[in-house]
């Protein structure tokens, strides 16, 4: 499929984050920050699924909304055990998102710096 510069389409935003995250995942030594995010969110599905008795998504829900800061309140915990794994998973969760974004943005950049200079818009390294 040939790219139209002057016709976007529908995933002209996502593409390169998404070919970020695929490369990401087959680098190994660039894998580590997409597998805890991955676990984060299967280790607290699983927990507020079985702890808390929450159907599956909406465990996975409220682990992305917590995650993110989001927080609508829809779904909460309500056991004392399920708020304070809350604290302590959004507290771990949440500098390891930062460390996902961090390096996902910097894949980014590079398959951006990549595609410019393979069109000669920038100078090789």
């Amino acid at each position: 499929m040939s790219e139209d510069p002057g016709r976007p389409h529908l995933l002209a935003g996502i593409e390169l984050p998404m070919r970020a995250v695929v490369e990401m995942a087959r680098n190994r030594a660039e894998r580590g920050p997409l597998l805890l995010v991955a676990s984060l969110l299967v280790g607290g599905t699983a927990f507020y699924a079985l702890w808390e008795g929450w159907s599956v998504v909406d465990a996975l829900y409220f682990c992305a909304m917590s995650l993110a800061t989001v927080g609508y309140g829809d779904v909460v915990p309500e056991t004392d055990v399920g708020k304070i794994f809350t604290v302590v998973y959004v507290l771990g969760g949440i500098g390891t998102l930062v460390v996902f974004f961090t390096s996902l943005t910097s894949k980014v950049l590079a398959l951006q710096a990549a595609r410019l200079r393979a069109r000669g818009l920038l100078p090789p390294d």
